[in-house]
């Protein structure tokens, strides 16, 4: 029977210090610890896995109920938008509505105290009045107290007339008010 022969791909002893096995042994020797090296990158990945998934997790979930608050305060927002241009609307209705009360308060003193009013119509810069009295010189007075009044700027009698039946004087005007900026030159 023939003897085994044993294969080595190591060198011999005796052939240690030649290049070829020199470089064979380096290269084993830094093949071991690139793949030492590479083990522990992939071993920190794998480890590092669990805590980058939690924090994906964590993450993912405060996306989630942060979509859900924006949700939800939408429909607020809808509504206090609405009502915030409704709120300007009546802003500006109201800063450029007339100011009736101070035209109202300028007929108001005017007026004799038997004179009587039985309509009246008031708008932006007129007013109209249908009214009535007993005497004469009340609505005289009425007449000149209305051209002497600095609101009004003109006074237009529509219709006089005195029925027969009654002793009543019935009396239509019409009255222009100064604008407001010639009011305040005034």
């Amino acid at each position: 029977m023939s003897t085994k022969k044993e294969i080595s791909l190591l060198p011999d002893e005796s052939n240690s210090h030649s290049f070829f096995a020199r470089t064979i042994r380096y290269l084993t020797t830094i093949g071991r610890y690139i793949i030492v090296f590479t083990e522990l990158i992939v071993i920190s990945a794998f480890i590092s896995r669990f805590w980058l998934d939690r924090q994906n997790s964590d993450l993912s979930e405060v996306l989630r109920q942060q979509k859900a608050i924006l949700e939800s305060t939408t429909e607020f927002e809808k509504e206090f938008l609405s009502l915030q241009s409704r709120l300007k609307y009546i802003d500006i209705q109201y800063k450029n509505q007339p100011n009736y009360i101070i035209n109202l308060k300028s007929i108001v003193s005017s007026l004799p105290p038997d004179v009587f009013l039985q309509n009246m119509t008031i708008a932006k810069t007129s007013a109209q009045l249908s009214l009535y009295s007993y005497r004469e010189d009340s609505l005289v007075n009425m007449m000149v107290n209305f051209s002497l009044n600095p609101k009004v700027d003109t006074v237009d009698i529509r219709k006089i007339e005195k029925k027969s039946k009654d002793s009543k004087y019935y009396v239509d005007i019409l009255l222009n008010f100064k604008s407001k900026s010639a009011q305040s030159s005034v």
